[in-house]
């Protein structure tokens, strides 16, 4: 019995040598939706995806709100995508590897005169969605079959978002004291997304947030304020803005510029108020952006300032 126990076990030691294990999912940009990628793709440095520079193709994952899936669905047809320059050939549902189902579109765009080979596959799966774009050009098809590209595409996972202090473990910046914000989404693993939003907001509310975000380049002392200044015009989900004060100061006790602007939320266009700083370090610099509702802003201003001191370089 005793040789009998260990002939089966070298059988089952073969078969494990025998069979490679199976190629496990990928999850660029440390995502939490991720697949096994083509032989020959590799993630791209800080984007939810993979490239193959020579062959100029690429796979970008976007991860969307949950709940988004059934409102895209919608919209997710081939007269849509045609006014986009997309021409869909085919629209069929299929299962994933992990059970859960997806809409893929294939076709090409033509971008000038050159013809991309084009997949675009909305996927929903554990509360989250997904949405996958795969071109390249004609002639890097030999190198990607359709086969190929299919079945990276339905190897597609998913795994539970990380949990906050993972978030922020993720970036190059730590926030002692979030005073009553919660992070909504870690950006490329160099910026942040704060929201001071309670459970009560109102989807017509406009909602507080503060942005965190990390900059590399030497800038000359005096570039700085004019540097502030441009960057306020690339603020989200604000219009208008019209700076009322700011000017030099010192931030945790680095040079910094302060500029407080009010402006138009996009969204509810209702007035908001903003507050940007610029950090300045060795090789880096730190923005930091809070946008509030206008009315009550100078009371929470104190507050802004409390959550822009606890922001430090590691």
């Amino acid at each position: 019995m005793r040789r009998f126990a260990k002939a089966l076990l070298g059988i089952f030691l073969l078969l494990g040598l025998s069979f490679p294990a199976a190629a496990q999912a990928v999850f660029p940009n440390q995502g939490s939706i991720g697949l096994v990628p083509p032989a020959g793709m590799t993630e791209i440095p800080g984007v939810g995806g993979f490239e193959d520079r020579a062959a100029k193709a690429s796979i970008l994952i976007v991860e969307l709100p949950p709940g988004a899936y059934d409102t895209i669905l919608q919209t997710f047809e081939p007269q849509a995508l045609q006014a986009k320059g997309v021409t869909v050939e085919d629209r069929r549902d299929i299962e994933l590897a992990d059970g859960h189902k997806a809409v893929l579109l294939t076709g090409y765009q033509s971008v000038g005169a050159i013809a991309l080979k084009k997949w675009i596959m909305l996927a929903e799966g554990k509360g989250q969605t997904a949405m996958i774009t795969v071109q390249f050009p004609e002639e890097s098809a030999a190198r990607y079959s359709d086969e190929a590209i299919e079945t990276a595409l339905k190897s597609l996972a998913f795994r539970a978002p990380p949990t906050q202090e993972e978030m922020l473990a993720r970036l190059p910046f730590t926030i002692s004291d979030l005073g009553g914000f919660r992070v909504l989404r870690v950006l490329g693993g160099s910026a942040v997304l704060l929201t001071g939003a309670g459970p009560d907001a109102k989807g017509g509310d406009v909602l507080p947030y503060f942005i965190v975000g990390v900059a590399r380049g030497e800038i000359r002392e005096d570039e700085r304020e004019s540097l502030a200044k441009r960057a306020l015009a690339s603020i989200p989900g604000v219009k208008d803005i019209r700076p009322e004060r700011g000017g030099p100061l010192r931030i945790a006790g680095q040079p910094g510029v302060e500029i407080i602007a009010k402006g138009t939320e996009v969204q509810t266009g209702k007035p908001v108020k903003v507050a940007q700083w610029l950090s300045f370090g060795r090789g880096s610099y730190l923005r930091m952006v809070g946008v509030m509702p206008e009315e009550g802003f100078e009371e929470n201003f104190t507050r802004l300032r409390s959550l822009r001191d606890a922001v430090q370089m590691r």
